[in-house]
């Protein structure tokens, strides 16, 4: 109960993964040209928070971004959308490329636009890309432990 992301976390970083592109209501994700991405709607109340856990069930490397209107979410994708047959969820194809640079509110719904930042790896929230140059470094100090074995005997 102590958790209330909603109320205590800036607008900026509302939550782990993405940050706020544009401002609040200001469009839908765009790419460097302003074209749409393709996406998956859900047709329901979500917070961004809601939101992020939808689009990560989904479990594709090419989402660029989310949306939050005040009566649906969409998760947007560099590419296709996933099908949607049997799902819960709407998908339409657009042309948007590349990863989010700003918003366009063509359609007047005034969308609040997400970039992901996490992009590649759903789970880890500590910059994965951080991780894989961290361990050959610490490998790499192995031939000292050989000469520093000597020196406690």
């Amino acid at each position: 109960s102590t958790e209330s992301p909603t109320t205590s976390a800036p607008t900026v970083h509302p939550f782990t993964g993405y940050e706020q592109v544009g401002g609040t209501g200001a469009g839908e994700c765009a790419d460097k040209d302003g074209g749409l991405f393709s996406y998956a709607q859900y047709n329901e109340n979500a917070s961004p928070e809601d939101c992020s856990v939808k689009c990560s069930g989904l479990a594709t490397s090419a989402q660029v971004g989310l949306g939050v209107t005040a009566s649906a979410c969409r998760c947007y994708f560099d590419g296709s959308a996933p099908d949607d047959e049997g799902q819960t969820f709407t998908s339409v194809d657009e042309s948007g490329t590349g990863p989010v640079a700003g918003v366009n509110n063509e359609s007047g719904e005034n969308w609040q636009c997400y970039r992901r930042i996490a992009a590649g790896t759903v789970e880890p929230t500590t910059k994965p890309t951080e991780v894989p140059t961290v361990s050959p470094t610490t490998q790499a100090p192995v031939t000292q432990s050989a000469t520093q074995a000597p020196t406690t005997s």
